[in-house]
Order: C-alpha cells, then sequence, then structure tokens
C-alpha cells in the first residue's frame, strides 16, 4: 500500500503536534471561502479518529500528461489521513450534513488525464488537479515522488444514480485513499529543497521503474526441408547411381558383340 510509506518512520516529521497545525482541507492554493462547515472540517480527524500518515510537500502540478508546472517554493504543505469510505460518509454527521469538499488518492507512479477521470467516474467526487509531492521523512537529497490525485465533491444534483465507493477504485490503480489537507510550511517542514529539478527527478524515476528491455531478436532459424522433399533427395542418390552402372554394363556388353 502506498500510505504505509508515511508511517514506516513514526513520529512527528514536522516538529509540531498535529492538531496544533492550523490546516484546510483542500488543495494548496485553493480556498473553501467562508463555508458554514469550515470550523467543523477541523474536528473531522479527532472526530472520526483518522490516523496520521505524515507530511507531504507539492513538488509539480500537472498541466497535461506530458507536462509539469514546478512549484520551487511551495506556500504551504500538505498532510495527510487514512480515510475509509466509512469516514467519507461519517463526517457529514460531523459537519451536519456538509460532506467532504475534497479527498486524495495517492499513488507511486502518475497517471494520464483519462485515466484519472476514469478512476473518479462513478464515485462522489471528480478529478480536480494532480501533484507530484515528497515527503518530509525522505531524507533523500532527491527525494521519491508520489502522487496525489485531488478529487472535489459532486454537486448533490449531478449525482450519479449509484455512487461508487472509493476504496476500490483506489486499490485499483495501486493507490490508497487519503483526507488531504493544507498546513503551513513554518512548523511543518523539516527537511532541505530536493537537490534536483523535478523533471530531471521524474525522468529518473520514471528509467528506474521501467520494466527491462526485451532481448533482441536473434538471427532468423535456417527452414528445414519437408521430409517428402528430404525422402526424395536421399533415394534419388542411390537410384541415379544405378542407372548409371545399368548404362555403363550395356555398352559393355554392346561393345563385346
Amino acid at each position: 500500500m502506498v500510505m504505509s510509506l508515511y508511517t514506516e518512520q513514526p513520529g512527528n516529521a514536522g516538529g509540531a503536534a498535529w492538531d496544533e497545525l492550523r490546516m484546510m482541507p483542500s488543495p494548496p492554493g485553493t480556498s473553501l471561502g467562508q463555508m458554514d462547515a469550515m470550523s467543523l472540517f477541523s474536528e473531522v480527524v479527532s472526530a472520526l479518529g483518522l490516523r496520521p500518515v505524515g507530511i507531504v510537500t507539492p513538488w509539480a502540478t500537472r498541466i497535461s500528461d506530458m507536462e509539469w508546472d514546478n512549484i520551487p517554493r511551495p506556500d504551504t504543505n500538505v498532510m495527510l489521513w487514512e480515510l475509509s469510505d466509512g469516514a467519507v460518509n461519517a463526517a457529514t454527521e460531523v459537519t451536519f450534513g456538509s460532506p467532504l469538499p475534497f479527498v486524495a488518492i495517492v499513488t507511486r507512479s502518475p497517471m494520464t488525464t483519462e485515466a484519472t477521470r476514469q478512476m473518479w467516474q462513478g464515485t462522489a467526487y471528480s478529478p480536480y488537479e494532480t501533484q507530484a509531492v515528497y515527503r518530509q521523512d525522505d531524507a533523500k537529497a532527491v527525494p521519491t515522488i508520489l502522487f496525489v490525485h485531488w478529487g472535489e465533491r459532486i454537486d448533490i444534483s449531478n449525482l450519479p444514480k449509484d455512487v461508487l465507493a472509493l476504496e476500490p477504485r483506489a486499490k485499483a490503480v495501486g493507490g490508497s485513499l487519503a483526507f488531504a489537507a493544507q498546513i503551513p510550511v513554518e512548523g511543518s517542514t523539516s527537511r532541505q529543497a530536493p537537490a534536483m529539478p523535478f523533471s530531471q527527478a521524474l525522468n529518473l524515476q520514471m528509467a528506474a521503474s521501467a520494466p527491462p528491455a526485451p532481448p533482441a531478436p536473434g538471427p532468423e532459424p535456417i527452414p528445414l526441408r519437408p521430409a517428402a522433399e528430404a525422402e526424395s533427395l536421399h533415394l534419388g542418390v542411390p537410384i541415379a547411381v544405378g542407372l548409371g552402372a545399368a548404362a555403363l554394363g550395356f555398352m559393355l556388353w554392346k561393345r563385346k558383340r
């Protein structure tokens, strides 16, 4: 599971207690405005007993399948908690009817725009944004890139007739469902920025994870003669020798006469 990566090093990666950090459950750069339930969303984590799994930092935002917008100096980090479909449904009780405005699916590998759309299709959420991130507890100079796919809650009037669960969709792409929120970089940053530009790090990571190339094809095999043809060749040799011997004997017999 992707989320297990964040729990390999227990403890607080940012230095501040989980409940001391101001949070906004939306993608970086996105505001929820003056929602009536805004003050209640901060209580969802404690009320539902969500398990914190780590702090990540935005590194780039996807523009298209082949283009990324680098984020050299992010204004916020993102905190992630484990999430289940049961918790998504129970959140409306904590907020008195307001569903979670955003949820996220975290994957190890990037996904195409179409694959992302299909992942959210049929659920109560639609694709909003995909960001490449790195963990604050990843001590490598060039940290491992993970991908946070943000899903935005669909208006109730546009919900599909049969709403599909989120966890199976996350598992189908090798990902994990998460509750995510912006948090200030102050008090949540414990490592230096990556020592390599995002595009270069992505290329290296994709090359390292690519399957090995198939072996080069060998020389073309020499075609074998059909069995009947081969047999006729073998039989032709003694027949030819016999005919030659008979002709020679005939000539000698003729001369003697």
